[in-house]
């Protein structure tokens, strides 16, 4: 049985510095960061402010193109999300503490590795409880697995 001590596999500091890269450079999303998606994020703060960056820079908010933490701040506020992501004080601190030049397409290669561990756990647990239920035969149970397997894979290795 799994181990539920054990944290997901997640890098939180990496989550921070391309959300933070991103809010002091727009043009760092448009480099490398498109590949990702939210649910790429770990926590749910990271996963809503990537998801609403993601919706300012791609014009699904009307008159804002750009994003920092005022126009972010903002648009969270309106969805009724500002609390939830910590508030002002966390987007802010996004910025701290940034690494000179990240290297950003690096940094979306680990959060990337750590969202398919993710998907790996979430996978084989679901298989462990189907077949501890013993209401498929172990064929269709590895079927499914192979299949979600490969979904994970399909959406390429970089």
């Amino acid at each position: 049985m799994i181990d539920d001590n054990l944290p997901l596999p997640a890098n939180i500091d990496c989550e921070k510095v391309i959300l933070g890269a991103i809010l002091l450079d727009n043009e760092a999303f448009f480099d490398d960061s498109t590949e990702l998606e939210s649910d790429d994020f770990s926590l749910d703060s990271n996963r809503r402010i990537y998801l609403r960056m993601n919706e300012i820079l791609f014009g699904m908010v009307e008159g804002v193109r750009h994003v920092d933490i005022v126009t972010l701040a903002n648009y969270l506020a309106s969805k009724k999300e500002i609390e939830a992501v910590g508030g002002v004080a966390y987007l802010a601190s996004l910025t701290e503490g940034l690494p000179r030049r990240p290297v950003i397409d690096e940094y979306c290669r680990i959060l990337k590795d750590k969202s398919r561990l993710r998907k790996i756990v979430a996978v084989c647990s679901s298989g462990i409880v189907r077949a501890s239920d013993q209401s498929e035969t172990a064929l269709e149970v590895i079927g499914t697995i192979e299949n979600q397997l490969a979904d994970i894979v399909g959406k390429g290795i970089s």
